[in-house]
């Protein structure tokens, strides 16, 4: 569980890195070429690693649903909103905006798709990052 916990908050700052380093290229060649790159690079970095971890298996592709394989447009566009918002409200605005998002949403899909019956302490937990972001709009 802690090395899982420890992942999380590693994928969390890969995250706040990566778009910020997007935000950059964003600025320079426009949101779109922006999450281009990202992707390629992305792709590339994928490709180099699978023979390490295992193979691609085209074969299974058959046995997902096709709205499965749409969480690549989504990240797409993810990039995207990224790179165009980070410049604006800064890294700590957007990452807070972000991770509200994520966890209204994340309510949201637990509840309608997963049938999980929410405690008080899920909408506490939003309802904190809420407060934050209101904070860190305050502060400037």
């Amino acid at each position: 569980m802690i090395s899982a916990i420890l992942i999380a908050l590693c994928g969390g700052a890969f995250v706040a890195a990566g778009r910020s380093m997007n935000a950059r290229l964003g600025e320079a060649k426009g949101v779109f070429q922006s999450s281009f790159w990202n992707h390629f690079g992305g792709a590339v970095f994928i490709l180099l690693l699978i023979p390490l971890f295992g193979s691609i298996e085209f074969s299974a592709l058959a046995k997902v649903p096709f709205w499965t394989l749409t969480g690549g447009v989504i990240g797409a566009g993810f990039v995207a909103i990224s790179s165009f918002v980070f410049p604006r409200l800064g890294a700590t605005r957007s990452a807070l905006l972000i991770i509200g998002g994520q966890m209204g949403a994340g309510l949201v899909i637990d509840m309608v798709l997963a049938g999980t019956k929410l405690a008080p302490m899920h909408f506490l937990g939003l309802a904190l990052i809420v407060a934050g972001i209101v904070v860190a709009r305050l502060r400037g």
